[in-house]
């Protein structure tokens, strides 16, 4: 892939591999409201996309519904699910090298901002984030296209050529396409390879060390 100015990065799948205290914590709010799930495999879709969203279209709940099984969702997560994840092999390495050749880095995340920045100062990561734009408890669902505009401008972004938005779930790619940057799916994420290209990726990106791997335009 090619050299650019300005990195954004996603942040579950993308970052960080939470998928076991996600799909615990969206069992624990379902099965508190008496819809009955034990099947961890059933809740891929819940990986990277606004809860809001994925409550409605995995289980067809009511608007009102969705938010009452979000909170109880971060009742747990808050309690004692968000730091059991861990940081994708390479990931503080690529970081660390991004800054020292003088790129601009940010997070553009679904995820409320609370917890994005609890886990990447957890998991000592955050001093490497010129910017973190996620959501607040107050926005359920502001969208990606909203979150990158925010991130680009947070970074001072004006030529849009020089930006690349790295993520691993069609929601990514197509708020990179939506704003009119580049895109790096992250296939070794929770989202496929066919999702990414279907999507519209720029680039397909199989682990995170190839993001320093440029080739001459």
């Amino acid at each position: 892939m090619k050299e650019y100015d300005y990195y954004l990065f996603d942040f579950d799948g993308t970052i960080m591999d939470t998928e076991r205290s996600i799909k615990s914590c969206v069992i624990y709010a379902l099965n508190f409201f008496g819809i009955n799930e034990d099947n961890p495999d059933n809740l891929d879709g819940f990986i990277g996309p606004p809860l809001f969203q994925s409550f409605k279209r995995y289980y067809g709940v009511s608007d009102e519904l969705a938010n009452s099984l979000i909170l109880k969702y971060r009742e747990r997560y808050a309690q004692e699910g968000c730091l059991d994840c861990s940081v994708y092999d390479g990931i503080p390495e690529v970081l660390r090298e991004l800054k020292n050749r003088g790129k601009k880095i940010a997070i553009a995340s679904s995820k409320p901002i609370r917890f994005v920045e609890k886990i990447s100062k957890h998991f000592g990561l955050y001093e490497y984030f010129d910017a973190v734009c996620a959501e607040s408890f107050d926005e359920i669902n502001s969208g990606k296209k909203l979150l990158i505009e925010k991130a680009l401008d947070m970074l001072g972004c004006k030529d849009k050529s020089k930006a690349v938005m790295v993520g691993d779930r069609y929601l990514d790619i197509e708020g990179a396409l939506k704003v009119g940057i580049d895109s790096a799916g992250a296939v070794f994420g929770f989202g496929t390879k066919e999702e990414l290209e279907n999507a519209g990726a720029t680039w397909l990106i199989f682990n995170s060390q190839e993001l320093l791997k440029f080739k001459p335009e």
